[in-house]
Protein backbone atom coordinates (compact mmCIF):
# COMPACT_ATOMS: atom_id res chain seq x y z
CA UNK A 1 0.00 0.00 0.00
CA UNK A 2 1.36 3.52 -0.68
CA UNK A 3 2.39 5.56 2.05
CA UNK A 4 -0.01 7.36 4.21
CA UNK A 5 0.78 10.79 5.31
CA UNK A 6 -1.22 12.87 8.00
CA UNK A 7 -0.81 15.88 10.42
CA UNK A 8 -2.41 17.68 13.54
CA UNK A 9 -1.70 20.60 15.46
CA UNK A 10 -2.76 20.76 18.97
CA UNK A 11 -1.72 23.06 22.34
CA UNK A 12 0.10 20.28 23.83
CA UNK A 13 3.99 20.51 23.75
CA UNK A 14 6.10 18.13 22.09
CA UNK A 15 7.57 17.21 25.30
CA UNK A 16 3.92 16.58 26.69
CA UNK A 17 2.78 14.54 23.05
CA UNK A 18 5.53 12.65 22.48
CA UNK A 19 4.70 10.54 26.16
CA UNK A 20 1.09 9.90 24.60
CA UNK A 21 2.85 8.48 21.72
CA UNK A 22 5.35 6.57 23.76
CA UNK A 23 3.26 4.74 26.11
CA UNK A 24 2.43 2.43 24.14
CA UNK A 25 0.84 0.22 26.49
CA UNK A 26 -1.97 2.34 27.21
CA UNK A 27 -3.14 2.80 23.39
CA UNK A 28 -6.10 0.57 23.96
CA UNK A 29 -7.16 3.51 26.15
CA UNK A 30 -7.98 5.26 23.55
CA UNK A 31 -7.54 3.79 20.19
CA UNK A 32 -10.56 1.40 20.31
CA UNK A 33 -9.24 -0.87 17.11
CA UNK A 34 -6.27 -1.24 19.88
CA UNK A 35 -7.36 -4.28 21.89
CA UNK A 36 -4.04 -4.83 23.93
CA UNK A 37 -0.03 -4.13 24.03
CA UNK A 38 2.55 -5.98 25.21
CA UNK A 39 5.60 -4.39 25.88
CA UNK A 40 8.82 -6.70 24.95
CA UNK A 41 11.48 -4.07 26.04
CA UNK A 42 11.85 -0.49 26.33
CA UNK A 43 14.68 1.71 26.56
CA UNK A 44 15.57 5.14 26.26
CA UNK A 45 16.30 4.99 22.40
CA UNK A 46 14.21 2.17 21.77
CA UNK A 47 11.32 -0.37 22.09
CA UNK A 48 9.74 -3.75 21.02
CA UNK A 49 5.66 -4.05 21.25
CA UNK A 50 3.28 -6.46 19.76
CA UNK A 51 0.00 -4.70 18.93
CA UNK A 52 -3.14 -6.76 19.10
CA UNK A 53 -5.88 -5.26 16.67
CA UNK A 54 -9.39 -5.75 15.38
CA UNK A 55 -10.95 -3.64 12.84
CA UNK A 56 -13.56 -3.44 10.47
CA UNK A 57 -12.37 -2.52 6.42
CA UNK A 58 -14.41 -2.68 3.77
CA UNK A 59 -17.30 -5.06 5.73
CA UNK A 60 -14.85 -7.67 7.00
CA UNK A 61 -14.06 -8.06 10.82
CA UNK A 62 -10.47 -8.29 10.65
CA UNK A 63 -8.05 -9.23 13.36
CA UNK A 64 -4.45 -8.80 13.62
CA UNK A 65 -1.20 -8.95 15.59
CA UNK A 66 2.21 -7.71 14.64
CA UNK A 67 5.25 -6.84 16.50
CA UNK A 68 7.26 -3.99 15.62
CA UNK A 69 10.13 -2.30 17.15
CA UNK A 70 10.54 1.49 17.70
CA UNK A 71 13.42 3.46 17.63
CA UNK A 72 13.53 7.37 19.17
CA UNK A 73 15.41 9.92 19.32
CA UNK A 74 14.17 13.51 20.46
CA UNK A 75 10.73 14.44 18.91
CA UNK A 76 11.64 11.89 15.80
CA UNK A 77 9.88 8.39 16.50
CA UNK A 78 9.82 5.17 13.92
CA UNK A 79 9.17 1.74 13.92
CA UNK A 80 9.62 -1.43 11.49
CA UNK A 81 8.12 -4.69 11.93
CA UNK A 82 9.41 -7.32 13.45
CA UNK A 83 7.15 -10.17 12.72
CA UNK A 84 3.61 -10.85 11.84
CA UNK A 85 1.40 -13.16 10.06
CA UNK A 86 -0.97 -11.16 8.25
CA UNK A 87 1.66 -7.97 7.36
CA UNK A 88 4.42 -8.41 5.26
CA UNK A 89 5.46 -4.29 6.07
CA UNK A 90 4.56 -2.14 8.43
CA UNK A 91 6.66 1.02 8.48
CA UNK A 92 6.22 4.59 10.38
CA UNK A 93 7.07 7.34 11.82
CA UNK A 94 6.15 10.79 13.95
CA UNK A 95 7.65 13.52 13.08
CA UNK A 96 7.00 16.12 16.35
CA UNK A 97 7.48 19.96 15.89
CA UNK A 98 7.63 22.53 18.21
CA UNK A 99 5.77 25.69 16.57
CA UNK A 100 6.33 29.46 17.73
CA UNK A 101 4.24 29.30 20.74
CA UNK A 102 5.27 26.18 22.31
CA UNK A 103 2.66 23.93 20.63
CA UNK A 104 2.93 20.89 18.23
CA UNK A 105 3.19 19.92 14.79
CA UNK A 106 2.66 16.03 14.57
CA UNK A 107 3.24 14.19 11.18
CA UNK A 108 2.46 10.42 11.19
CA UNK A 109 3.38 8.66 8.03
CA UNK A 110 2.91 4.71 7.47
CA UNK A 111 2.98 2.48 4.63
CA UNK A 112 1.34 -1.08 5.59
CA UNK A 113 1.33 -4.11 3.42
CA UNK A 114 -1.17 -7.13 4.05
CA UNK A 115 -1.00 -10.86 3.07
CA UNK A 116 -4.91 -11.04 3.89
CA UNK A 117 -7.13 -10.78 0.64
CA UNK A 118 -8.11 -7.36 0.83
CA UNK A 119 -7.55 -5.11 -2.17
CA UNK A 120 -4.99 -2.49 -2.07
CA UNK A 121 -7.20 0.02 -2.93
CA UNK A 122 -9.68 -0.95 -0.16
CA UNK A 123 -6.35 -0.85 2.15
CA UNK A 124 -5.28 2.61 0.95
CA UNK A 125 -9.22 4.02 1.10
CA UNK A 126 -9.36 2.48 4.79
CA UNK A 127 -6.23 4.57 5.82
CA UNK A 128 -7.35 7.59 4.48
CA UNK A 129 -10.16 7.98 5.85
CA UNK A 130 -8.94 5.95 9.58
CA UNK A 131 -5.66 7.94 10.15
CA UNK A 132 -7.55 10.99 10.66
CA UNK A 133 -9.72 9.96 13.57
CA UNK A 134 -6.55 8.68 14.88
CA UNK A 135 -4.71 11.07 15.08
CA UNK A 136 -7.54 12.92 16.54
CA UNK A 137 -7.23 10.53 19.48
CA UNK A 138 -3.88 11.15 19.66
CA UNK A 139 -4.56 15.06 19.93
CA UNK A 140 -7.30 14.51 22.49
CA UNK A 141 -5.66 12.66 24.63
CA UNK A 142 -2.62 14.96 24.55
CA UNK A 143 -4.98 17.59 25.58
CA UNK A 144 -6.56 15.91 28.26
Amino acid sequence: MPKSTTTVDTFASPDEFREIVLALERYPEFLPEVKRVVVHEKSAGSALATFYVEVKVGGMDVKTEYTVRYTFKGNDISWTLDKSSTLTRNEGSWKLTETADGETHAVYENEITTNLPIPEDLQKLFADQELPRMMQRFRDRAEA
